[in-house]
């Protein structure tokens, strides 16, 4: 599946990003994929999301599934560098 299809996939499921905080079991990760996916779908010259990316995607999430307060910027990144991905 594309970047472009997997986002409208992810925003046309009532559920979607409950189904993707579930399956990453971290907000960060879950951040993380989605920030990527928009950068892939963006086709930007990097794959790698930025800190302002990443929140926006945790805000998004956080929005849509009924959470509280986003963690900061530099928090949800070093939660994706103790999961192994890649934020600039």
């Amino acid at each position: 599946m594309s970047p472009t299809e997997w986002l409208l996939s992810l925003a046309q499921r009532r559920d979607g990003h409950h189904h993707l905080l579930e399956d990453t079991e971290s907000l960060a990760v879950a951040a993380w994929r989605l920030a990527q996916a928009r950068c892939r779908a963006a086709e930007l010259a990097t794959e790698i999301p930025s800190t302002i990316e990443l929140r926006g995607a945790a805000r998004e999430i956080a929005r849509r599934c009924g959470l509280g307060d986003v963690p900061s910027a530099s928090s949800l990144a070093r939660d994706c560098a103790m999961a192994g991905l890649l934020v600039v």
